[in-house]
């Protein structure tokens, strides 16, 4: 059960960080295409602050989330060949 919650954390971690990374190049490329396009000084005033809240809005969830599950396999890592041992000294062996 351990080696797949590590296995699980290895590739959810990846794919939030590119997902992140993606979605930020997608959103600034939105920006810069309207802005280009209405060359309106009002339009960027306005809208600047919340495409900059949702640009530090990814890029701390693409690098919070990929550090919280390093840091959560190295501790079950860490913790798993104890609690192997713990669940072997659990069982009780027949008699012969």
């Amino acid at each position: 059960m351990l080696g797949s919650l590590v296995q699980w954390l290895d590739r959810v971690g990846p794919m939030v960080f590119w997902s992140c990374a993606i979605a930020i190049v997608v959103v600034d490329a939105a920006a810069a295409a309207v802005v280009i396009s209405t060359k309106s000084r009002d339009l960027v005033n306005r809208w600047t602050s919340a495409v900059l809240g949702v640009n530090l809005f990814l890029l701390g969830t693409g690098v919070a989330v990929p550090a919280a599950m390093w840091a959560t396999k190295v501790a079950v890592q860490t913790i798993a060949p104890s609690a192997m041992i713990t669940i072997s000294q659990d069982r009780v062996l027949p008699e012969r």
